[in-house]
């Protein structure tokens, strides 16, 4: 079969030499592209094509007719290619070196190679399609890192997307149609500024790890500290004390108030004490913090397919809730999250409905929790307001219950709590329909919210605020006023008000974001950055999560 390609290869350029230079073009491209759609050849001149059934199709469609046949602006569009990096992705994914090489090889010799030719053709549409994918839903595939992922895909008609990149090409606009292609969220254009910034800080400071041995704290001193303001310095954390090139040998008061700033923005407790942890936070060299940055626009371009103007964000990473009207942040609170063993799921639901005053029927993972409470004190249920009923609902007389002898995994009952002030939802909760059974939800433990790192639930999500959501997703509501909530409240019975216009809730994991304006660092709580970064630093053809050209651009 190889034989057979190779004098097909020989029979087209030998038929060139008597063709129109169109003719031969198209016939030595169908030769190329031939062996690639038949899935016996996966290199182009040694090089691997990405997107290759998708790139087969193109060309079938166009009877092998080039793309690219003003090449003047054909060279233009690697430095689109090269705009990748900005992006957080690689251009190197998308053949850069090679098209430069040959861009510069074919420019000093007039094109007069038409294989060569050729070969920039078909790795320059592969180029530019694969990264056009990339930017709309994301180099790597979501969905392969974890089960519970459900976010929708932006999948484009094939025919449609064929004709407006070639109006694109005839009107030089394929630039514009690339940078449209990524997310149109705030944070996404926030974290590629501050990308650039690591970059360039990556690129000037050479990066020692500043020696720790103690605690410091304000007013003492210690050798650490110059090296400690040099980086602060570095990181921006200026103010007017701030001296160029002075040797601090006291942890002063100017120190101190960068250094809270700094806490501040690293996710730690903002107490002005250099501990394990500030100065853990101040030796993470800034090429690890640009691929930190990297994670966290792939994870932003996957959810921006169909994203609506109004939604909810619920970034567990950085234990923060975030309500967006018109794609512009209206309002934020904290929140708490799942423990590590009990993980809160990534998903995206639409929010449905509130429930006032809500009963909580406890989920089986905490039975042994309740139980070992009842064995050490009878008088348990009582205390808590619980009930103990069938599946059907119906009321078991716990009298004839012996819970010395009760298995929690074999107990065939269910507890729920009553409403009250110490119903484990709270006053309110907020459904949006899953499998996961997760839900936001009031709380009556105010007091773990004054924690940096708040992962302590059993996986639903506690909000510091509900009542201020409630009334923010209600006040749409036809009827609805500003006494509504506290009317129904009132009233003291469980009853559910539903939302006029269900919203888009998308549970995330940004360990990178922005906050007040300001870039901020989370703890990677869940560890989920590793796989992610290794994955985004392999070649696209060699990652083994990344995305079929193909599956995701047609239908």
């Amino acid at each position: 079969m190889a034989k057979y390609h190779q004098l097909k290869l020989y029979l087209c350029l030998l038929c060139s030499l008597l063709a129109s230079p169109s003719q031969a073009s198209s016939q030595q491209l169908e030769a190329l592209l031939e062996p690639i759609s038949i899935g016996e050849r996966a290199k182009i001149d040694n090089t691997q094509i990405i997107s290759a059934k998708l790139l087969s199709r193109i060309y079938q469609v166009r009877q092998y007719d080039p793309l690219w046949n003003d090449r003047d602006y054909a060279g233009t569009l690697l430095n689109v290619i090269k705009n990748a990096d900005d992006e957080g992705l690689s251009k190197e994914d998308y053949h850069y070196s090679q098209l430069m090489a040959l861009y510069s090889q074919l420019t000093a010799t007039n094109w007069q190679d038409e294989y060569q030719s050729n070969v920039f053709e078909i790795l320059l549409t592969d180029g530019i399609i694969t990264y056009a994918i990339h930017l709309l839903n994301g180099k790597i595939n979501p969905s392969m890192l974890g089960k519970t992922w459900n976010y929708d895909e932006t999948h484009l008609d094939f025919d449609t997307t064929l004709k407006q990149l070639e109006t694109h090409i005839q009107s030089h606009t394929v630039a514009d149609a690339i940078a449209g292609l990524a997310p149109n969220i705030a944070p996404y254009h926030a974290l590629k500024r501050y990308l650039a910034q690591y970059r360039e800080l990556a690129k000037r400071y050479s990066f020692t790890a500043i020696p720790y041995s103690e605690i410091i704290k304000p007013g003492t001193s210690h050798p650490s500290l110059s090296a400690i303001d040099k980086r602060l310095s570095e990181l921006g954390y200026l103010d007017e004390t701030t001296a160029d090139n002075a040797a601090i040998t006291t942890y002063d008061k100017g120190m101190e108030n960068r250094i809270r700033r700094f806490q501040t923005d690293h996710s730690l407790k903002a107490d002005g004490v250099i501990g394990a942890g500030t100065m853990a936070a101040l030796n993470v060299p800034y090429a690890r913090r640009v691929e930190q940055i990297r994670i966290n626009l792939e994870r932003a371009r996957w959810l921006s397919a169909n994203l609506k103007e109004n939604y909810l964000i619920v970034n567990l990473a950085g234990y923060e809730l975030l309500l967006f009207k018109d794609n512009t942040l209206n309002w934020r609170t904290d929140i708490i999250i799942g423990k590590v063993d009990t993980k809160t799921p990534l998903f995206k639901s639409k929010l449905k409905y509130l429930v006032v005053h809500p009963t909580w029927t406890v989920p089986r993972s905490i039975f042994p929790e309740i139980i070992g409470h009842l064995k050490k004190d009878p008088d348990y249920l009582k205390k808590k307001r619980f009930n103990v009923v069938e599946g059907s609902g119906t009321p078991v007389n716990v009298d004839n219950i012996d819970w010395q002898t009760v298995n929690a995994k074999s107990f065939p009952y269910w507890f729920v709590q009553q409403p009250g002030d110490d119903n484990s939802l709270g006053q309110i909760k907020f459904i949006f329909p899953n499998q996961y059974a997760i839900y936001l939800h009031d709380t009556p433990s105010k007091n773990l919210f004054e924690r940096t790192d708040r992962a302590f639930s059993h996986g639903c999500i506690r909000v510091k605020d509900p009542l201020v959501l409630a009334d923010k997703l209600l006040n749409a509501n036809a009827n609805w006023t500003p006494t509504s909530l506290s009317e129904k409240l009132a009233e003291g019975k469980t009853e559910n008000i539903f939302l006029d216009e269900p919203l888009d809730i998308l549970i995330m994991y940004w360990t990178v974001s922005t906050r007040e304006g300001k870039l901020r660092f989370y703890n990677d709580i869940y560890q989920r950055d590793p796989v992610l970064i290794e994955a985004l630093n392999r070649p696209t053809y060699d990652a083994v999560l990344a995305r079929d050209g193909l599956l995701n651009i047609i239908e």
